[in-house]
């Protein structure tokens, strides 16, 4: 048995520290080498301190105008669309975080697993995958501008709140209202999407890695601070589907070859990824054997990084392919969510 301390340190400050305990076999046997491992389990003997995110008052400089309203704080741009609702651009130092044109917007879907189709939950769960989100109010006071969406497909109301810190954060909650009266679908997921310029293509994050994991599957990877590059963190399953996500994340960031980007850190636990697909290359419609020829090796990399935000993901399941769900405590069920989260600018 082999024993290690692992010490882990937050941006914050703030220490983790970790056991791992590993059990080598000790000599070689019929398909097992010497030293192989066969047993491996992460111990937490101290917990994280997640940091309070406070909406708090404070002055910044302010552009308003009937379509949009632009706030700016150490160096940081936030501008949200009066008509959209959304954070439609966001700039550090004067550069582009967000492709031209894409705003950053709640998400509730994912690319279906073969999983999922076994089950037809791409059908069972069809009215979150583009849900619509009519915008009845976007009211700006000081440095926070909340924006109020009517989602009458599944009968509930989205508030947006949008906060700019003196420090050039922008804090985003995200609460999901619904109907208590009503029978909506599970979600798959429930958080937010953003497109960052292709320079953006590398990440660091600390959570659990670096293989892929989900809140079924994820005991396997421990939780430790790892580096990527986005091109990497797709696996090419046989057929396109979800894939790339990271469970129990504490801080993820996604920066250029300068180590300049953007940071996403939550009060709580959340996953994240980053890929150079969109959810739609990804996702192979209504009934799957319609494209059963298409493979991920035909999949061609977009000129972006797609990074996905979430509180959770529902689960893969993984029983079986052919209509098992995941366990009712790995579900998305239909109820209401609170989600919060902030984005740092990371400049080297």
């Amino acid at each position: 048995m082999k024993k290690t301390i692992e010490r882990v340190l937050g941006h914050h400050g703030d220490q983790e520290i970790f056991v791992i305990f590993q059990f080598k076999a000790k000599e070689a046997q019929p398909l097992v080498e010497k030293g192989q491992v066969m047993a491996r389990q992460q111990f937490a003997l101290s917990n994280y301190q997640f940091p309070e995110l406070k909406a708090e008052k404070v002055s910044v400089t302010t552009e308003e105008t009937e379509s949009y309203v632009k706030m700016e704080a150490a160096g940081t741009t936030l501008t949200i669309g009066k008509w959209s609702g959304w954070i439609d651009y966001l700039d550090v130092d004067g550069k582009a975080m967000l492709e031209d044109r894409e705003s950053i917007v709640p998400e509730f879907w994912r690319a279906p697993t073969d999983n999922d189709y076994g089950a037809g939950l791409q059908n069972r769960f069809g009215v979150w995958k583009n849900p619509e989100m009519k915008l009845k109010e976007c009211k700006v006071d000081g440095n926070t501008v909340v924006s109020v969406f009517e989602m009458p497909a599944v009968k509930a109301t989205l508030t947006m709140t949008y906060t700019l810190t003196a420090e050039g954060e922008v804090i985003v909650r995200e609460q999901l209202a619904a109907d208590k009266e009503a029978k909506v679908a599970p979600m798959f997921r429930y958080g937010v999407q953003l497109q960052m310029p292709q320079e953006f293509d590398a990440i660091c994050y600390y959570g659990r890695g670096p293989v892929e994991n989900y809140i079924d599957r994820n005991s396997s990877e421990f939780i430790g601070v790892y580096e990527n590059k986005v091109s990497n963190e797709y696996f090419p399953y046989i057929r396109p589907q979800e894939a790339g996500n990271h469970t129990d994340v504490r801080w993820f960031r996604v920066v250029n070859a300068e180590g300049n980007g953007l940071e996403f850190y939550s009060n709580a636990p959340m996953e994240a990824s980053a890929l150079k697909f969109l959810t739609e290359d990804l996702d192979d419609g209504a009934v799957k054997d319609k494209k059963i020829g298409r493979h991920s090796g035909d999949l061609v990399e977009r000129p972006l990084t797609q990074v996905h935000i979430q509180q959770r993901q529902m689960g893969l399941g993984c029983v079986n392919s052919w209509g098992a769900w995941p366990r009712k405590e790995y579900m998305m069920e239909y109820k209401d969510y609170d989600f919060t989260f902030a984005i740092r600018p990371v400049k080297k």
